[in-house]
């Protein structure tokens, strides 16, 4: 029969937490890369050609119900990109993702600098996609708002547990090597 002790808990959900870091981390460095791809995509598909397909790919289902959430959405989204300035489409993708993709290499690799600048960006982006989702009524935004600031949270949490600021704290960094 094993005791747990409230020191093996505490173990149990730091690992836990790491590892729901580490994935959101890999999520967060997926979407960067799909985001300069999507820019590459922006400045190379017409507008008119999004419009024909998205068209096409909803058409059948806004024939049956008018109404319909999803194909209403990806009509409207593929409209507004065609009206919108793609530079600036491309420009944002970019940015956005290639800032994502390298903060996120650099946490892995251990760079102390990476986790300020990364809560930072999270921080930034976070508040401008909660801020597009306000004005644009997008749940989409709503719920990459949360992540990124979930997100945010994990990774102080984490930054705290490999660089504390006291040298008092070297039972946590123990606890941290154990994980």
């Amino acid at each position: 029969m094993e005791i747990k002790t409230p020191l093996a808990d505490k173990k149990i959900i730091e690992r836990d937490l790491l590892w729901l870091f580490d994935g959101a981390l890999v999520l967060k460095a997926i979407h960067g890369a799909l985001e300069v791809l999507a820019a590459v995509l922006v400045l190379t598909v017409s507008p008119s050609f999004v419009v024909r397909v998205a068209t096409f790919v909803t058409g059948g289902e806004l024939a049956q119900e008018p109404n319909d959430f999803i194909a209403t959405a990806i009509l409207n989204a593929a409209q507004s990109f065609a009206v919108s300035p793609h530079f600036f489409i491309a420009l944002y993708l970019v940015i956005h993702g290639v800032i994502k993709t390298m903060l996120v290499i650099g946490i892995f690799a251990g760079k102390r600098i990476a986790y300020p600048l990364f809560m930072f960006a999270l921080l930034l982006f976070g508040a401008y996609e909660l801020y597009r989702g306000f004005a644009r009524q997008e749940s989409l935004l709503y719920a990459l708002a949360l992540f990124d600031f979930v997100l945010l949270v994990l990774t102080a949490h984490e930054y705290r547990l490999r660089y504390p600021d006291h040298s008092s704290s070297s039972d946590r960094r123990a606890d941290y090597a154990d994980r």
